[in-house]
């Protein structure tokens, strides 16, 4: 169990300008609702750091886009399936269908564009 010192005042190191703050929560707003009619839709992505995903919109909340890929053995990100198999080896029976599809959330406010595709 942590405890705080009441005794102290705490130093803000960081406080967002109000009318930032405003200014955020329109633009999360607005992306909600341009991307609600697009669930299940084939779209590209792409962040403010220049990452571009394809995939499909599988859902979204107050924070995050949540966005199905599929996962191939030259996926540039550190993804990990249990499941994938690429290939069965010699005295392996093969696996069958295996599912190479991830969720990949991404946060609304590091979005840049989104086009369908």
């Amino acid at each position: 169990m942590s405890t705080y010192n009441t005794s102290q005042t705490a130093a803000v190191i960081y406080q967002a300008d109000p009318a930032v703050v405003q200014h955020l929560h329109g633009v999360r707003d607005s992306l909600h609702q341009s991307c609600k009619p697009y669930l299940n839709h084939k779209v590209k992505v792409q962040t403010l750091d220049g990452m571009t995903h394809e995939g499909i919109i599988a859902g979204m909340d107050s924070k995050n886009i949540y966005l199905m890929i599929t996962v191939t053995v030259e996926s540039p990100r550190g993804f990990y399936n249990p499941y994938y198999k690429p290939y069965p080896g010699p005295g392996y029976p093969y696996p069958g269908p295996v599912n190479n599809n991830v969720i990949l959330p991404l946060v609304l406010f590091e979005l840049l564009a989104i086009s369908l595709i």
